[in-house]
């Protein structure tokens, strides 16, 4: 509804409301003075405080007021916000030629890509992703967006009429990705996922590529018949190789299209890529995303650009004040007063409840969502709300554990350690933050195989904090580990001595060669056997860190 409407109703209803109000106000007058005169009717009319009733009357009609002037306060102001995020650039470097119309997978080789590739977006969530289509030539089909919606508009519209210059010109596309990728040269964290069947690339000298390479291979090493239909007028048939369209797929001339496996593993090799046949498996989609979770994620910054209406909020403030007052005055002029209160304390509550409902602290509540994610097992949810939540809770300690707990869980080591080795060093961090932090240092020593290292971070996380169970069962653990080890070693008779004529320096050295159980037993030295947890009620939880 446009606002010269809403103006011209609102003040057609205060014009109302007017004559209807001093109606009322000429009635309840006559009664009062007809009241006076005959002292008879006194309980048999009704009538209400006469100024009261003015004071009503006129709070309605200034709430009115104020709500139409609101409409002409109202200023649009045009503004550009900077937000910062982490992703990975992904681009499809998509085959368009003929070849993909195949149908030896069904419906066809290009389809089998589109249903892949838009099952796989709600996982790429957070990153850009970018297409580059090819067959003769090559050209930037999709630019690189974080917007999934687009992308998935972008997908569905892919054809093998696109390119009008015949063939399958692999060199030219991966000539155009990597410039691509040299226009944004601080993007570090980057993917090219090449789609093809790899058909009539075999002459072709393919140039360098930064970044990782995917290759995903579409069609059967069979192969099958190319089908080709006017889309105009859905008029069509299998391609022959004189050029012609037949009905039978099955005729002596008709192009029979093959995967060529061993080429495209070969392109996988030079870029010290992965190859996966995707035409009837999805393990290269999940290959995918497991390389994006474990790869370091590159600092994005979009320009944002939103309207913001304001101007009307003091009116409306305004407006709604002197509503209040008419209704509080509408409750006194009633005879029914307590169950008027009763009802007005009601709906005083339910808007105290609306109000409870607003964001007041938008960094408490993301962190809130965070770690509702984080127990839901959805890590990348949790780390998009902690880094929200950074936004309004700047250089707090405990925030960076939540983090440091989420990078590790999405396999992020690197990353998890530098946060855990941050918290051990700020100044608000305190004994029990910094216990956990050693924790997540020893799990993830343990991860990397640095057992040593490991030891040491769980007996500085029992220094902080005595009674941090999960770091007492993973020293436990490490240490029967060790024990097993070692007593394995001498029952083979590793640390025996069969030739009494070796020195004895040779038998030393050989023990030597094992792990260095003193080096241990210091690390435990202020620890008893007594004191390590003997309670087997936890399972692989309780070697993980505690939230």
């Amino acid at each position: 509804m446009e606002t010269n409407t809403v103006i011209y109703l609102g003040t057609l209803t205060i014009l109302i409301g007017l004559i209807v109000s001093s109606f009322k106000l000429f009635i309840n007058f006559k009664a009062i003075q007809f009241s006076k005169n005959k002292l008879d009717f006194v309980t048999r009319l009704s009538t209400s405080n006469q100024l009261l009733l003015i004071l009503r009357t006129i709070s309605f009609l200034v709430a009115m007021c104020f709500a139409i002037v609101s409409l002409y306060k109202i200023k649009s102001i045009d503004i550009e916000s900077t937000k910062e995020f982490q992703s990975t650039d992904i681009l499809f470097v998509v085959d368009v030629s003929l070849s993909m119309n195949a149908i030896d997978i069904r419906p066809n080789r290009l389809k089998r890509f589109q249903d892949l590739s838009l099952r796989l977006l709600p996982d790429l969530k957070g990153n850009r992703v970018g297409i580059i289509v090819f067959a003769g030539q090559s050209f930037s089909f999709c630019p690189m967006t974080s917007d999934l919606s687009a992308v998935s508009d972008y997908i569905q519209s892919l054809s093998v009429e696109m390119v009008g210059s015949k063939g399958t010109n692999l060199a030219v596309a991966l000539e155009r990705a990597e410039k691509i990728r040299k226009k944004s040269q601080n993007i570090q964290s980057n993917i090219t996922v090449i789609v093809t069947d790899g058909e009539d690339h075999e002459k072709q000298s393919l140039p360098n590529l930064n970044g990782e390479v995917m290759v995903w291979g579409l069609g059967t090493e069979e192969g099958g018949p190319i089908e080709f239909r006017d889309p105009g007028t859905g008029k069509g048939g299998f391609v022959t190789y004189d050029s012609n369209l037949v009905d039978s797929p099955y005729g002596d001339n008709v192009i029979v299209s093959k995967l060529d496996a061993d080429f495209l593993e070969s392109i996988a090799e030079k870029y010290n890529g992965d190859f996966f046949n995707v035409s009837f498996y999805a393990d290269g989609s999940y290959h995918l995303v497991e390389k994006i979770k474990s790869m370091k994620k590159n600092k994005i910054q979009r320009l944002e650009k939103f309207k913001n209406e304001a101007g009307a909020h003091p009116y409306l403030l305004f407006s709604f004040l002197f509503m209040v007052i008419e209704r509080i005055l509408s409750i006194g002029i009633q005879k029914k007063l307590p169950f008027k209160a009763l009802l007005a304390i009601f709906f005083l509550f339910s808007f105290q409840i609306r109000l409870e409902a607003w964001e007041l602290d938008p960094g408490g509540n993301a962190i809130e969502r965070g770690n509702k994610a984080y127990h839901q097992e959805n890590y990348k949810q949790s780390q998009k709300e902690f880094s929200d939540a950074k936004e309004y809770i700047q250089d707090d300690p405990r925030l960076m554990y939540n983090e440091s707990a989420n990078e590790y869980q999405m396999g992020n080591y690197k990353g998890s350690k530098e946060l855990a080795e941050k918290i051990l060093t700020h100044p608000k961090s305190d004994a029990d933050l910094k216990s956990k932090a050693n924790l997540t240092l020893g799990n993830i020593y343990t991860k990397l195989g640095q057992k040593e290292n490991a030891l040491k971070s769980y007996v500085e996380s029992l220094k902080y904090n005595p009674k941090q169970l999960a770091a007492k069962k993973n020293i436990e653990h490490l240490t029967k580990k060790q024990n097993q080890n070692q007593s394995n070693g001498q029952g083979n008779g590793e640390h025996q001595n069969p030739n009494p004529s070796q020195p004895k320096n040779e038998k030393e050295e050989k023990q030597n060669s094992n792990p260095n159980q003193s080096e241990i037993d210091r690390i435990l030295e202020p620890f008893s056997q007594d004191s390590i947890l003997k309670n087997k009620r936890g399972g692989s939880s309780d070697n993980e860190k505690f939230w």
